[in-house]
């Protein structure tokens, strides 16, 4: 599997561009692209000067998700553990006081719709698809996607969005709310650099003001509401649905369900 690596850079004043990139261009969330990834945030977070942060990414993909074989080894004290630091990661995230941009360009599923959602705004170009296939591998989001999704969309879209299972092409994510904005492929860098440039015309004091006091209605029982999910995450592999789920998607099979256990 082709590593992925990400990027800081910080070479404009004001902003962080924060890069996801690998050799064949298919981005994954491993644990250690996760610790990367954290390392950054703590960097974002020190840094008063910065007024937008851009996570961006190269390739055929934004973001394909987490590493299923580390999925894989998962039990149910580990998931819940892997759910909860994720989960802590991408609250990290939605708390940094400077502006957030997803820039989706491509596929953007499982976690990396995850990340999208912890995202102030979210911008897709027309080849875009995003959604939360975690269903489809015998699993839920674990790492904030269950609640965001239902606080972002309201609980008749999540449930859509979840239950389905399906990556969503840009103009229905757009209508269902997931993204905020879609443009054409070819116009898509300067569509985002253009939201960047607007935000940097606002005052500092008075965006990161209005942001927190957005997070602080959004975020009512927040904490309770992600354990609660990463319980349930955990709970997933008590059954063997995930075994057989990721098993059947990294064999590129349907995967054979046996009938459902009770919950």
């Amino acid at each position: 599997m082709a590593t992925t690596t990400v990027e800081l850079i910080t070479s404009q004043p004001g902003v962080a561009r924060v890069t996801f990139r690998s050799e064949n261009g298919v981005q994954i969330l491993s644990r250690a692209v996760l610790k990367e990834l954290r390392a950054i945030v703590k960097q974002l977070d020190a840094d008063p000067s910065l007024r937008v942060v851009v996570f961006q990414a190269e390739g055929r993909t934004f973001l394909a998700g987490a590493d299923l074989n580390e999925l894989k080894s998962l039990n149910e004290t580990s998931a819940h553990k892997y759910s909860r630091g994720g989960q802590r990661l991408f609250q990290r995230i939605a708390e940094l006081p400077a502006v957030t941009i997803c820039a989706i360009h491509a596929a953007c599923a499982g976690g990396g719709c995850e990340l999208a959602l912890a995202c102030d705004v979210r911008l897709a170009a027309a080849a875009a698809r995003i959604g939360l296939p975690e269903v489809t591998l015998g699993l839920i989001p674990g790492w904030g996607g269950t609640v965001r999704s239902t606080l972002l969309l309201g609980a008749a879209v999540a449930r859509r969005v979840i239950l389905s299972g399906e990556l969503f092409d840009a103009a229905e994510a757009a209508r269902l709310g997931l993204v905020d904005a879609v443009y054409p492929n070819a116009e898509f860098s300067a569509a985002v650099e253009e939201r960047v440039a607007q935000f940097l015309k606002t005052g500092p004091a008075a965006l990161g003001r209005a942001k927190r006091l957005i997070g602080d209605i959004d975020g009512i029982e927040l904490s309770d509401l992600l354990e609660f999910e990463a319980e349930e995450f955990a709970d997933c592999f008590v059954g063997g649905e995930p075994a057989e789920g990721l098993t059947a998607f990294l064999e590129k099979r349907e995967a054979v369900w046996s009938q459902r256990e009770p919950s």
